[in-house]
C-alpha cells in the first residue's frame, strides 16, 4: 500500500478529499437520474465504504450497505445511527447477504475499477442472485473516453484503483452475468476534471 492508499484511507482525509472534489448537488444528480427508486423499494449497496450513499434512501426504503471492511463498516454505522440503515461486514457471496435480498437496486459505486476482470465476472454473477427480476444493478465507475478532457484522463490514471478500464471494458465484463447492460458516459461531475460512466444491468 502506497502512501495516497493509506491516506485515504484515513477517515478524516478520506472525507476532506471527498468533499473538495464532490459537489453535494452534483452527486444529488447523479443518484436522481441513475439510481432513483420508489419508497418501499429494497437497497444493496456493496462496497458502501463509510457509508455515503445512505443518506438518499434512508427512512424511506430498505438500505443495505455491504463491506468487507470492518472499519468502513464501523464508521458507516456510526454515521448512520439515527436512522435505519443496516450495515454488515460481508462480501457478496456470503449467505447472509443472499438472505437480505432480493433488492431492488443493487449499487456499485467505486468498485469495479479496483477489481481485475475475473473478479467483475465473479462479481457480476453473483450480483445478478441479489437482483429482483425487476430490479437493476447500477455501477458508476471513472472511465477512459476518447471524448473527455486531457486533464481528465491523467487524473483518472493515477487513480488508486488499477483497473479503469473504457466503455466497452466494463460493458462486456458486467455481460457475463447480466443480459441487459446499458451505459452512460457522463462528465464534469466533480470539482477537478473527471469522467464516470454509469452502467445499468438488468436480467
Amino acid at each position: 500500500m502506497n502512501i495516497r492508499e493509506r491516506l485515504l484511507g484515513n477517515t478524516f482525509v478520506y472525507k476532506t478529499f471527498k468533499s473538495l472534489v464532490s459537489p453535494p448537488a452534483m452527486e444529488k444528480k447523479t443518484i436522481h437520474e441513475f439510481m432513483n427508486v420508489p419508497d418501499g423499494a429494497t437497497v444493496l449497496d456493496l462496497g458502501c465504504g463509510y457509508g455515503d450513499i445512505a443518506r438518499f434512501y434512508v427512512n424511506r426504503c430498505k438500505y443495505i450497505g455491504v463491506d468487507s471492511n470492518v472499519g468502513y463498516i464501523s464508521e458507516a454505522r456510526r454515521r448512520n445511527k439515527d436512522n435505519n440503515a443496516e450495515f454488515i461486514v460481508a462480501d457478496i457471496s456470503d449467505a447472509l447477504v443472499h438472505e437480505k435480498g432480493p433488492f431492488d437496486l443493487v449499487l456499485l459505486s467505486g468498485v469495479l475499477h479496483h477489481l481485475s476482470s475475473e473478479q467483475v465476472i465473479s462479481m457480476a454473477r453473483d450480483a445478478k442472485k441479489h437482483v429482483s427480476e425487476s430490479g437493476r444493478l447500477v455501477a458508476v465507475e471513472p472511465v477512459f473516453s476518447p471524448d473527455q478532457r486531457l486533464s481528465a484522463r491523467l487524473i483518472i490514471a493515477s487513480d488508486r484503483g488499477r483497473y479503469v478500464r473504457d466503455q466497452d471494458g466494463y460493458t462486456n465484463l458486467l455481460k457475463s452475468g447480466f443480459t441487459n447492460v446499458s451505459s452512460q458516459i457522463v462528465h464534469g461531475r466533480l470539482r477537478i476534471p473527471y469522467s464516470h460512466i454509469i452502467l445499468t444491468c438488468q436480467h
